[in-house]
């Protein structure tokens, strides 16, 4: 082709209009393809609401987005907790389950974009942490986030809340930061040697209007497998250390769980829950918290998993032995591999 004619001709001037139009296209669908498939989301931080309480928010979850940027399969929970009468009918922590494909949309192009997670009217609960009968009202309310991307992997910074919390107050003020993470290979079964690490914040019933506590733990888990058509499944093996510590000195928690038995958990199609039970006063310094437990939604994507928070029955160190019973508490569930 002539040179000359490209210079003069609309042909060129056409080219120019449309080459910015075709980048921003050609990075859009590079973004869905980049983040189509199964995929692990992990987020954890601290707020305070309209009253001025301070509190912490996890969320974990798995979804399935296709190449398109839809969302095919969707199952997420969020964790709040504030200070707030802890452990008191008018507490205010919450949980929410998430299932509606249309609660997640990742939009923008490459390599900022913007997501948005949304509570929708149908398909999702809100609800008490202490009393989930009792339900929270969070319809058409969500986070926001802007989203980093390299390669197939995603970090997340929150930018606004629109949550409110069982009041209602609105949880206003959120520091989030968080990642989405594609699943790994293998069967979404989670057997074998898992290594498992979580914290975040944490209140138990006398610590009204005081300073949130927190909670750590870490350890390596040997699941047994579950057979065909079984979802409830034990471990073989446990070493597992966790700590609770708040404002109060004394409060201090310290336990090493070794039973095998004081693991079990449920699981289909990736989805599940994590049950931690203290079988033996031994196992913990502080307090006897012999059959106490710790809740988790489970979620597995091959060789990597997320948990996240959803009840506690711990009590801690004090002769008042109260219940560590609101937390936002997140993290990893994963093979060596899957991290």
């Amino acid at each position: 082709m002539n040179n000359e004619f490209l210079k003069r001709s609309p042909v060129r001037f056409c080219l120019l209009i449309l080459a910015p139009v075709l980048a921003l296209a050609l990075t859009t669908a590079g973004t869905a393809r980049a983040f189509s498939g199964s995929h692990l989301i992990e987020i954890e931080g601290g707020t305070t609401d309209s009253a001025g309480e301070v509190g912490n928010l996890a969320v974990s979850g798995l979804f399935d987005i296709r190449g398109n940027g839809t969302v095919k399969t969707l199952n997420i929970t969020i964790a709040y907790e504030d200070n707030f009468a802890p452990g008191a009918a008018n507490s205010e922590s919450f949980i929410c389950k998430l299932t509606n494909v249309t609660d997640l949309v990742i939009s923008g192009g490459a390599p900022v974009v913007s997501v948005a997670l949304t509570v929708s009217a149908t398909g999702d609960t809100c609800f008490k942490t202490l009393f989930p009968l009792v339900l929270v009202s969070n319809a058409g309310k969500g986070l926001t986030f802007r989203g980093y991307i390299l390669g197939n992997k995603m970090a997340l910074k929150s930018t606004t809340s629109t949550l409110t919390d069982s009041f209602p107050d609105n949880v206003v003020n959120v520091a989030l930061s968080g990642e989405i993470d594609p699943s790994g290979a293998g069967s979404n079964q989670a057997t074998g040697d898992r290594l498992i690490e979580a914290g975040g914040g944490a209140i138990d019933f006398d610590d009204a209007a005081n300073p949130n506590g927190h909670i750590a733990l870490a350890g390596l888990i040997r699941l047994n497998s579950l057979k065909h058509g079984v979802t409830t499944g034990t471990a073989a093996a446990l070493d597992l250390t966790l700590d609770y510590e708040d404002h109060v000195v004394g409060d201090h928690l310290a336990c090493h769980l070794t039973l095998p038995g004081d693991v079990s958990y449920t699981l289909v199609k990736g989805v599940g829950t994590l049950t931690l039970t203290v079988g033996n006063a031994s196992e913990c310094i502080g307090a006897n918290n012999t059959s106490k437990n710790i809740v988790f939604a489970l979620y597995v994507g091959g060789s990597k998993g997320r948990v996240v928070s959803t009840s506690s029955t711990l009590i801690d160190g004090l002769a008042d032995s109260d219940r560590i019973g609101e937390l936002a508490v997140v993290g990893e569930f994963s093979t060596a591999g899957g991290f």
